[in-house]
């Protein structure tokens, strides 16, 4: 299931940039071709879940006026206690016809996304710790679109970001429910949890029931009066037997033809020459290890290099965050789209794009790069981004 890119597309990267953000990197080159393959939804779906149970509420949340000073925020986070690793089968209903995608996750690195539809696989993602993968229709294999780690694709924190798009206007709780026996939050927002954007609610409207390990069990999107999509949790395994193999999905194909010139991007592991050339140091707590540190380069139509980035991956249990120094072909413009400004003291320009997945949070360096560290907690990115230190 090819993934939507997430924020590849946003304009302070170019067009058919390198994959920035970890699994959701799939290009709309690579939609495209796998659409091809006779799939009428290789995407997995925006879906989202209220439960019918809890009255819906018809006001409409703005978001704050820019700029935001986001580090005064006074967020009292919701309890949580997420799973190391787990499995949920979800039913998904959407534009009026029926799929399931099972979501087995490891966290932080790997995760295995399949849907079908009639016992037959329609999409597919998955990353292990040393690659991304996409799952081609017509071949009935799996591609591998680009080594090196990637955080777990498909994996959302939702209920540790909660808290802060409440306070940022983009959320509302509206009480409580139940499914498969198992009590759930119900919070409204705009866009769906998979979009790889965070709206206020208004006539687009997801409402969502999220339990206590932070998963999501019902959502609901509507556009209106009228249901987009659905998806309700069937089952929820925690701590699932899964062999490491798994996310490595057999079989696998390499040859295929048309992807050499889409996948413009290199990625390997950052030598010792390269982290020199780092121009940050960040303080992480004692607890987080550096797992790795990735370079990744795009190439644009011209030849030339398009965009590059260094990532340093550091993580603790089930927490992944990523420290990214990132350069452009030309001016860096950090918005992107649905970002909000915000003021930290130390930085002249600072960026925070909310996500139900990873958020991150961004400073300009130079007209051309900037700094961006992601996480699923926000709160955590402003304290990591005032340990930043220049060289």
């Amino acid at each position: 299931m090819s993934q939507r890119p997430d924020r590849v597309a946003r304009q302070w990267r170019i067009p058919a940039a390198i994959p920035l953000v970890g699994a959701f990197v799939v290009c709309a080159g690579i939609i495209a071709l796998v659409a091809m393959s006779g799939d009428d939804d290789p995407t997995p779906a925006p879906t989202s879940l209220a439960p019918t149970t809890t009255a819906a509420t018809t006001s409409t949340t703005e978001p704050p006026p820019e700029p935001v000073d986001l580090a005064a925020l006074t967020v009292e986070p919701f309890a949580e206690d997420r799973p190391a690793s787990y499995r949920i089968v979800y039913d998904i209903v959407e534009n009026a016809l029926e799929r399931r995608e099972t979501w087995t996750v490891q966290r932080p690195y790997s995760s295995l996304v399949v849907g079908d539809r009639d016992g037959v696989v329609v999409s597919g993602t998955a990353t292990s710790t040393t690659r991304l993968y996409t799952y081609l229709v017509d071949r009935e294999a799996w591609f591998g679109i680009q080594p090196e780690l990637h955080r777990a694709a498909f994996d959302q924190h939702p209920l540790t970001a909660m808290a802060t798009m409440i306070a940022l206007g983009f959320a509302e709780e509206l009480g409580e429910d139940e499914h498969l026996g198992t009590p759930c939050t119900v919070f409204v927002t705009g866009a769906p949890l998979t979009s790889g954007s965070v709206t206020a609610p208004g006539d687009e409207r997801t409402e969502v029931c999220i339990d206590g390990r932070g998963l999501v069990l019902h959502e609901r999107w509507t556009i209106g009066d009228n249901v987009v999509s659905e998806r309700t949790a069937a089952s929820v395994e925690i701590d699932p037997d899964v062999a490491p193999a798994v996310f490595d999905p057999e079989p696998q194909v390499t040859d295929v033809e048309g992807f050499d010139a889409l996948l413009s991007t290199i990625a390997v592991a950052a030598d010792e020459e390269t982290i020199a050339r780092l121009r940050t140091d960040i303080v992480l707590p004692d607890s987080y290890t550096l797992d790795g540190t990735v370079f990744r380069t795009s190439t644009s139509d011209a030849g030339s290099t398009g965009a590059s980035e260094t990532v340093r991956f550091y993580s603790d249990g089930v927490d992944l965050i990523e420290v990214a120094e990132i350069t452009v072909g030309g001016p860096a413009d950090l918005d992107g789209g649905g970002a909000v400004l915000v003021e930290i003291d130390g930085f002249e320009e600072t960026w925070f794009d909310p996500d139900f997945r990873v958020s991150a949070i961004r400073a300009r360096m130079t007209e051309t790069s900037f700094v961006e560290i992601r996480g699923a907690n926000p709160r955590q990115l402003v304290e990591l981004l005032r340990s930043i230190v220049l060289r």
